[in-house]
């Protein structure tokens, strides 16, 4: 079971970047708004860039099929050659699973500073009718990590391939078939239903009402904690129902259970950031991640305050990364 504790790792920052308009202009891509955000993180913090021992962006929404985004993202921010840059294809669990990645990274190096940056344009995979769909937002997260002595984060993560295709873009990659004409491989990103959101939510909705709960009883049982002992509990907003449901399961206090789906839509990864951003206290939050894959996660850690900054928006995007898509 791939269950984690790190008590030497803090993290010392969060900021998070959206749109202006409701969605992202047409040039604008999730590397865009991470960069926005990692500046953001990066001056109002105050880092030594060289201090910096890794960039790691987990999105399904990148820049280019190659080089990975984190690699330009490691350009445009200034990062040190020898700092760590790598992309991991992850959506909804991507804040988790990059806390994870972070804190043994940093176990793992000399360095004493990390940069994780979740986001996607989720926006961009959805056809012009999309109203069968839950509510898919554009966000980037930017997460400074920092080896030191701090309180306990515990982390635990799965998958189960079997539904794969109960959340697919088939598009913009090599797995095809007969019925794919062989110029969609040049085509636009957003271009056919091919390379447009697949989604059989109630699919996802009962395989995580029934999974949920009882990993969630395990999990805290590992941490060895009980269900009273969070100040917050941050969940992926894309079953609201659900998680009422788990909250009810498990015995936990439903006046903790944060929203903000009035403000900002689902957004992929950093719908879990995003929920912390009136954290003005020290609290312990719970937070529980489920997605595409199909994967899901759990994640126990503290907040101190002024770690979340303001959320910033950007209609910005990186001018000399653009390519032309036209055949």
């Amino acid at each position: 079971m791939s269950f984690y504790q790190f008590n030497n790792v803090k993290i010392s920052g969060i900021a998070s970047a959206i749109p202006k308009q409701a969605r992202s202009v047409d040039l604008q891509t999730a590397s865009d708004l991470g960069y926005a955000a990692a500046i953001h993180l990066l001056e109002t913090k105050n880092i030594d860039r060289t201090q910096l021992g890794f960039i790691i962006f987990l999105t399904k929404t990148p820049d280019y099929r190659s080089p990975a985004s984190a690699i330009v993202l490691q350009h445009r921010l200034g990062l040190p050659l020898d700092c760590l840059a790598y992309d991991i294809n992850l959506g909804s669990v991507g804040f988790i699973a990059g806390l994870q990645l972070g804190c043994s990274l940093l176990n793992g190096l000399n360095t004493t500073k990390g940069l994780v940056i979740i986001g996607d344009t989720n926006s961009k995979q959805l056809a012009e009718d999309h109203s069968h769909y839950t509510d898919f937002g554009d966000a980037a997260t930017a997460v400074l990590l920092e080896k030191k002595e701090a309180s306990l984060i515990c982390l635990q993560s799965f998958s189960q391939g079997d539904a794969y295709d109960a959340y697919l873009i088939p598009g913009g990659a090599f797995r095809t078939n007969e019925k794919r004409a062989l110029y969609d491989l040049s085509s636009l990103p957003t271009a056919g239903t091919f390379n447009q959101l697949q989604y059989d939510k109630e699919t996802m909705h009962q395989f995580f009402a029934e999974k949920i709960p009882g990993d969630l009883t395990d999990f805290m049982a590992k941490s060895n904690t009980q269900s009273d002992a969070y100040d917050l509990l941050a969940f992926q907003q894309t079953y609201p129902e659900m998680n009422l449901e788990i909250i009810e399961k498990n015995g936990f206090d439903s006046t903790k259970l944060v929203s903000n789906l009035k403000k900002i839509d689902d957004c992929s990864g950093s719908s879990i950031p995003l929920l912390l951003l009136d954290v003005t206290e020290r609290k312990r939050v719970l937070s529980c991640a489920y997605g595409e894959g199909l994967s899901w996660g759990f994640a126990d850690f503290y907040l101190e305050a002024a770690t979340v900054l303001p959320i910033i928006e950007t209609d910005d995007y990186f001018t000399e990364g653009f390519v032309t898509h036209d055949i």
